[in-house]
C-alpha cells in the first residue's frame, strides 16, 4: 500500500517564520542544535498526542494490527514527551531559551497513514541526531547520543510492525538541518520563532516499479540529477532515468541536484531539490 505522504514532499506545507521577531537572541551554536532538537522533538510529540487522540485500540484492531501495537504507539509517544522535557530543561539549565511549539498538520486520515508517517518521522529522527552530533561535544553529545539509540529503536520497531527489515543497513544516513527542516516542513504550518534554516525546494518523489517519479516546483529541462542517500552510500542516476539502486532494502532518501558528483553535506548549492523520504516495497 503506497501513502503519497511518506515521500514527506507535498510543496502544501511550508514553514511560515515571519509572525514572530527573526531569531532568539543571545544563542551558541550547542543552544541552536539543541533547539533545533527540540523543534523536532515537538513535532513528533505532537503527532503522537493528536494521532492517539484520534485512533483508539479499537481503531487499531480495525485496521488489522494488535491492541499491542497501539500501547506501544503510546509508550513510544511518552518516550517523546520525555524527550521534550529533558531537551527544554538542558536549555534552560544553559540559560538559554527553549523554542516553543510550532502549529502543525498531520495527514491522520486512518490508522495505516498514522503508522507510516510515524515510520517516517522516526527514520528521520535518527538521521537528524546523527547529522547534528558533530556540533555537539561532551556532556551534550552523550544527552543527544541518548535520544538517537531510542530513536533508532523506534524506528527499527515500527519498520518492523510495517512488514519490513528493523535494520536494514549497516549504517544509518546524517542529514543536515537543511535537509532535516526540508523533511519536517510538510507538517508544521507555522512557528513563531526562526532557528535560522531555510528549506530546500519540497521535492515530490514515488516509487514506480524499479523507478522513482519525482517533481519540484521550478524545474527545467536542464540537466539534473538524482542522487540517492541510503546506508553509508550516495547512488547517483540522471533524472531521465531515476533507477532504484538494487542495493536500497528499506528507507532512502532522495534528492535532486545539478552535478553528477556524489553530494557530501557541504554541498548544498548544488540541491535544487529535496531530500524526500521513501520506502523500498512501498507502492
Amino acid at each position: 500500500m503506497h501513502f503519497p505522504i511518506l515521500a514527506i514532499a507535498s510543496a502544501a506545507a511550508v514553514i511560515a517564520v515571519s509572525a514572530v521577531p527573526a531569531r532568539l537572541s543571545k544563542r551558541d551554536a550547542s543552544t541552536d542544535i539543541l533547539n533545533y532538537a527540540l523543534t523536532l522533538e515537538h513535532l513528533e510529540s505532537n503527532f503522537y498526542k493528536e494521532g492517539l487522540k484520534k485512533f483508539s485500540r479499537e481503531d487499531f484492531e480495525h485496521a488489522g494490527y494488535s491492541a499491542e501495537v497501539h500501547d506501544a504507539f503510546v509508550h513510544i509517544g511518552e518516550h517523546e514527551n520525555t524527550h521534550v522535557d529533558v531537551l527544554t530543561s538542558v536549555i534552560k539549565s544553559l540559560k538559554q531559551a527553549p523554542v516553543p511549539e510550532c502549529k502543525y498538520n498531520f495527514p491522520l486520515t486512518d490508522v495505516h497513514t498514522f503508522m507510516a508517517v510515524a515510520r517516517a518521522l522516526e527514520n528521520t529522527g535518527v538521521s537528524a541526531y546523527l547529522g547534528a552530533a558533530a556540533g555537539l561535544q561532551g556532556g551534550l553529545l552523550t544527552a543527544a547520543a541518548s535520544i538517537v539509540t531510542v530513536e533508532a529503536r523506534h524506528s527499527a520497531y515500527l519498520n518492523t510492525v510495517l512488514k519490513a527489515e528493523g535494520a536494514p543497513y549497516a549504517f544509518d544516513t546524517p542529514l543536515t538541518a537543511k535537509e532535516i527542516v526540508t523533511i519536517a516542513s510538510n507538517f508544521i504550518t507555522s512557528c513563531p520563532y526562526d532557528l535560522g534554516v531555510t528549506p530546500y525546494t519540497q521535492l515530490s518523489a514515488s516509487i514506480d516499479s524499479d523507478k522513482v517519479k519525482t517533481s519540484f516546483k521550478g524545474e527545467s529541462a536542464t540537466s539534473e540529477w538524482c542522487q540517492f542517500l541510503f546506508d553509508n552510500k550516495v547512488v547517483v542516476s540522471p533524472r531521465s532515468d531515476c533507477s532504484l539502486p538494487k542495493e536500497v532494502e528499506g528507507y532512502f532518501y532522495v534528492v535532486i541536484t545539478n552535478t553528477a558528483t556524489a553530494i557530501t553535506d557541504k554541498d548544498g548549492a548544488n540541491i535544487l531539490a529535496g531530500p524526500a523520504l521513501l520506502f523500498k516495497g512501498d507502492h
